[in-house]
């Protein structure tokens, strides 16, 4: 038999989108593992940059580097493999014995339309915790992206 701690888990996964505040179209929070389907073409560029916290010296990375061409996709586009690189890019600095802040500049376009700015250039994306049910601040809002179409 089915445990009834299961069932309720694969009943609320797929709507989790539906308790976050913003738009999942933009935000893609809440869009895997959901009832959703992928009728949506998203592209973006993004620039991710590693800065010393001792020194403030602060550097380009070329994701690249540490890529595959399909996870390379992935970072410039969806938060959640964003956050997992920036979370990663910290670990490869500690193990160099540096302490470093992650940015991520992300522009994203969905379905044809202009590019614009996904997160806050200003946040460090490795210092935040990652939630499967809520938004993050550090993924601007929808409004931005709706006022310019």
């Amino acid at each position: 038999a089915i445990s009834m701690g299961f069932l309720l888990i694969m009943i609320l996964l797929p709507l989790r989108h539906w308790t976050i505040t913003d738009d999942v179209l933009w935000t893609e929070e809440g869009h895997r593992l959901s009832w959703r389907m992928m009728l949506r073409n998203r592209r973006g560029f993004t620039t991710y940059y590693v800065e010393n916290k001792k020194t403030g010296s602060r550097k380009a990375i070329n994701y690249k580097d540490y890529l595959t061409t399909k996870q390379s996709y992935s970072v410039q586009t969806k938060p959640d493999f964003m956050w997992q690189f920036a979370q990663k890019l910290k670990e490869f600095h500690a193990m160099e014995g540096e302490d470093v802040a992650v940015y991520i500049d992300a522009k994203v376009s969905i379905n044809g339309r202009p590019l614009q700015q996904f997160t806050d250039k200003e946040v460090d994306v490795a210092a935040q915790e990652w939630n499967h049910w809520s938004h993050h601040d550090w993924i601007l809002p929808s409004s931005l992206y709706e006022n310019k179409e």
